[in-house]
């Protein structure tokens, strides 16, 4: 019945299992099929023969004894295989109960699907041609709209969305995508070091928020506003220079933010400082890190040690060089 009534279903039916411990079937399919059924039910989710599929993992699972499953070749004078074609043939043509397994239908008129809501795009091209027609013979009734389901949730959406909103299209091409599958190819890339701010509690929420827009490119920059067509120019309001993520971040000359910036490395500097203290594994050890003022050190409870008013390298750290300046 309905959109279910195919062979593949009649093959999956014909195996469904009533106490029988040997089966034998001709359908390479069917038994791929629940093979896949019982070691990643998740794939078959939205499988359309998936209630028969699911019949038959119950009967496996509940059976008391081992199931062995047989591919058995085709017309090849199996004396079982022929006399179930017989019946299969005889049950076509006389559209009799004899193959009956007791399986209900899928769903209302065999549609598995019918309380499953699928991403549709509208036919606006066709649309607008029969609305400009219907207009000019029958403005009263307008045909409704036609919609064409997506095909899957993958590239289709991400093309659909790409042509409505300029989005879902990532730049393979670009240097930051090159470079990132490089230290991925070599081993470089950490990806429980690289994410452990989103677990971190020293991490604001919003600074969260904001690294995961610039890592997905999401950051809202003026190049986004000339892509959405909110704005004529690219360059950035306060230094005029053309604006991006990176810009924001770390580019931008503009007085004011250059001083946030310096101050946000000087904060990760001495977050990163706090930590190697608290390592005990490193033994006697010199940090040479700048990382602002004593009084910026205090209000993050590092205090300064008396030869850190020198800039200049100890002399016994490096004796091989000889001038002050070098060091």
């Amino acid at each position: 019945m309905g959109i279910t009534n195919t062979i593949p279903r009649a093959e999956l039916a014909a195996i469904v299992i009533h106490g029988y411990s040997h089966v034998a079937t001709d359908s390479l399919t069917s038994l791929h099929q629940f093979k896949k059924q019982l070691s990643h039910p998740n794939l078959h989710r939205h499988h359309i023969q998936g209630d028969v599929l699911q019949s038959i993992a119950k009967a496996i699972h509940q059976s008391p004894s081992p199931i062995h499953f047989f591919k058995v070749k085709s017309h090849a004078g199996n004396i079982g295989n022929e006399h179930a074609d017989v019946l299969a043939k005889k049950s076509a043509a006389t559209y009799s109960d004899i193959a009956d397994t007791s399986i209900k239908p899928a769903g209302p008129e065999g549609n598995p699907f019918y309380n499953i809501h699928w991403l549709a795009k509208e036919d606006i091209e066709n649309q607008t041609l029969t609305h400009n027609h219907t207009h000019t013979t029958n403005m009263a009734h307008s045909p409704p709209p036609r919609f064409w389901y997506l095909p899957n949730h993958r590239d289709a959406l991400q093309t659909h969305m790409h042509l409505l909103h300029k989005l879902g299209m990532a730049k393979t091409e670009s240097n930051y995508h090159a470079y990132y599958q490089t230290l991925i190819k070599d081993g470089t890339a950490n990806g429980a070091n690289s994410n452990a701010y989103l677990t971190s509690s020293y991490v604001p929420f919003k600074t969260k928020c904001v690294t995961i827009k610039y890592r997905t490119g999401t950051l809202y920059n003026q190049k986004h506003a000339v892509l959405f067509k909110l704005s004529t120019s690219r360059t950035c309001p306060l230094c005029l220079q053309v604006d991006s993520a990176l810009h924001i971040l770390s580019g931008c000359q503009h007085t004011q933010i250059r001083n946030m910036i310096t101050e946000r490395h000087n904060i990760a500097c001495r977050m990163i400082l706090k930590a190697i203290r608290k390592t005990g594994s490193l033994g006697s050890y010199i940090v040479s890190i700048d990382i602002g003022s004593n009084g910026r050190m205090t209000m993050q409870n590092l205090q300064s040690p008396e030869t850190a008013e020198s800039r200049i390298v100890t002399k016994w750290l490096f004796p091989w060089v000889a001038t002050p300046l070098l060091r």
